[in-house]
């Protein structure tokens, strides 16, 4: 079993990309720290944790999905990443905005499944984060991300 720093550099900048997709860059920190401390308390106080990954994964969604919930600002929220040249990418931040509106058009499920993939997790590793049959994972993962891609069609983008 991996000691405590060895989760958090092996898994902290994955489960900061799934934050930042669902939430602000400020918020994204805040959510995975919070995980990374709720784990950290629960494992000193002798809880026994059998899958540490799924944990964390688990975790990092479930309080993505609690402060959207609390804020209800999902779609409004703007991300603060400059160009080389010290200028916004606005086209960049356009399609990332638009990619963030139509994943949280997505069922709660399909959403966490589709971020998920595109951290390049196993189909085994989504189940056990999901609680998704392994058995049903593809054929779901499939119509989510058909979802989504005809979410971003309506909106004029296409997925290569």
């Amino acid at each position: 079993m991996e000691s405590f720093e060895e989760l958090y550099q092996n898994h902290y900048q994955a489960l900061h990309r799934i934050a930042q997709k669902m939430m602000c860059h400020d918020a994204a920190n805040d959510i995975v720290q919070d995980v990374f401390i709720d784990f950290f308390q629960k494992t000193k106080n002798g809880v026994q944790i059998k899958h540490p990954k799924s944990y964390l994964y688990r975790g990092t969604l479930n309080k993505c999905i609690d402060e959207q919930r609390r804020t209800q600002k999902f779609a409004d929220r703007q991300i603060d990443k400059e160009t080389t040249d010290g200028r916004f990418d606005y086209e960049k931040q356009e399609t990332r905005e638009c990619i963030r509106h139509c994943l949280s058009n997505l069922e709660t499920r399909d959403r966490e499944l589709t971020l998920l993939y595109s951290e390049g997790l196993s189909y085994k590793e989504m189940s056990e984060i999901t609680q998704i049959p392994l058995t049903s994972i593809g054929k779901t993962l499939a119509r989510a991300l058909k979802k989504l891609e005809k979410e971003l069609k309506v909106k004029g983008y296409e997925l290569p």
